[in-house]
């Protein structure tokens, strides 16, 4: 590997989340007693911090204003990856908000991903021989669609990507002949595919429905249900033991992180779901968006916990 050549290249979000959790049953209409914290956020941040955490060398390209927001987002994240080629602009930073009820499970949020839009095609031409060079780049759909798929093209490694969000998933489609790997959850592969998930052979004809418009592999979360894998020659279901939740929010970012760590590590697909599916469970048993115990060797042992299995 050449000297400047990182192993995982990142493109997508940093903003400040800015999370309020009930304490009590939430009453919708009315001040509910919680507890309100700031950190930072936005799905490219959580997978470049998740994979820096688990080990992995790592380049971010992001956008960060000159506020308060982004100054601390530029001081805090230098030190842990590099952040080198990334936006630096004069303007506001990303913030997203949200409110989670007392279960943890999140109930509203509002995200303001303004800033994503100051890494453009032009800019990323600047970037091309790191794109070019890194044998895996993973984007997310808070980038502008012309964006993604001027990346995604240029892209010599393989392309995964993040679908964020239903609003937000449709970047992805103009994308989808230089995707390899998508990660939707159930909401955002319904609304791309425009089939209704009811069950697993619905899950496999969403699923098929996308690869048939050119993405290379669908890797669906399915919440406490797991994961499955959608190849057109294979059909995987990867599930755990059910846990109790402390906090939702991250859980789609560290799965994907997962998923990429086993990739780079050569694991197969079985492995790979198998790696991605600790990821999530170590989040959601924490109130971090990122977990401080995300550590690649922690994620072999609980690996071995999680079952997958072929389904008909």
């Amino acid at each position: 590997m050449e000297k400047d050549r990182k192993e995982i290249l990142v493109i997508g979000a940093t903003n400040t989340d800015i999370s309020g959790k009930c304490l009590y049953p939430l009453v919708m209409g009315d001040s509910n007693i919680g507890k309100v914290t700031t950190s930072l956020g936005g799905v490219g941040h959580n997978i470049a911090l998740n994979l820096s955490r688990m080990g992995k060398d790592v380049s971010f390209i992001t956008s960060l204003g000159s506020d308060n927001f982004g100054c601390n987002a530029r001081n805090e994240l230098k030190d842990v990856m590099d952040i080198s080629h990334s936006v630096f602009f004069d303007g506001p930073s990303g913030v997203y908000l949200y409110v989670s009820d007392e279960k943890g499970e999140m109930v509203v949020a509002v995200n303001d991903m303004g800033a994503a839009k100051e890494i453009t095609p032009s800019f990323l031409e600047t970037k091309k021989e790191i794109i070019q060079s890194s044998p895996f780049l993973v984007l997310d759909a808070n980038l502008e669609e012309v964006s993604i798929q001027y990346a995604s093209k240029m892209a010599e490694g393989l392309v995964i990507c993040d679908a964020v969000s239903t609003l937000k998933a449709g970047r992805l489609v103009s994308s989808f002949p230089y995707i390899d790997i998508l990660k939707p959850n159930f909401m955002e592969l319904e609304y791309l595919s425009g089939l209704k998930i009811t069950d697993e052979k619905s899950i496999r004809d969403a699923g098929m429905a996308l690869i048939e418009k050119g993405v290379g592999t669908v890797v669906a979360t399915a919440g406490e249900n797991g994961a499955y894998y959608i190849s057109p020659n294979s059909f995987l279901h990867a599930y755990g033991d059910k846990l109790d939740a402390r906090n939702t929010n991250g859980a789609g970012d560290s799965f994907l992180s997962g998923y990429v760590f086993a990739l780079s590590e050569d694991l197969d697909e079985k492995e790979a779901l198998k790696m991605a599916l600790s990821a999530s469970r170590i989040t959601i048993m924490e109130e971090n968006t990122v977990s401080n115990n995300i550590k690649g060797e922690i994620l072999y042992k609980l690996s071995k916990e999680i079952k997958v299995e072929e389904v008909s």
